[in-house]
């Protein structure tokens, strides 16, 4: 068995986090969403009414991004805007009917997308992976640029 070198596997994981993302993207494209859009529809499915920096943070995007997605999608009447009533300053953003419709299609590919990304591995293959990608993201977050 030959030694794979840091640099081999740093590349071959790249390589599938950039097919994960394009099959992703892909994917939601046949739906008529851009991944973005899907992740907002996911993340308010999980938290109705969040305000626009809540949005940001949980999608991990600036402020104007997330604007720009809410301001896209409110004008396909996946979501609304609404004054928050404690704080008229807040806007705060929910699922509208078309919006909660996507839900169920959008969990169904993204899953069929895992399956076919992770067929042929075993369950202790699939433990031993999660932790050590677990063990890799914490390096990662350790990493000072």
């Amino acid at each position: 068995m030959r030694n794979i070198s840091y640099r081999e596997l740093g590349r071959l994981l790249a390589s599938v986090c950039r097919l994960h993302h394009t099959r992703a993207n892909q994917s939601m494209d046949k739906i008529g969403l851009y991944r973005g859009q899907a992740r907002l529809l996911m993340t308010l499915a999980e938290q109705d009414g969040l305000s626009h920096s809540e949005i940001a943070e949980k999608l991990e995007i600036s402020a104007a991004a997330a604007s720009k997605v809410i301001k896209r999608m409110e004008g396909a009447h996946y979501v609304q805007r609404q004054t928050d009533p404690a704080d008229e300053r807040v806007s705060r953003v929910y699922l509208q009917a078309q919006g909660h419709a996507l839900i169920a299609e959008i969990r169904r590919t993204f899953g069929r997308l895992d399956r076919t990304m992770l067929d042929g591995l075993s369950e202790p293959d699939l433990d031993r992976l999660r932790d050590l990608l677990t063990r890799m993201q914490a390096n990662l977050l350790r990493f000072e640029p």
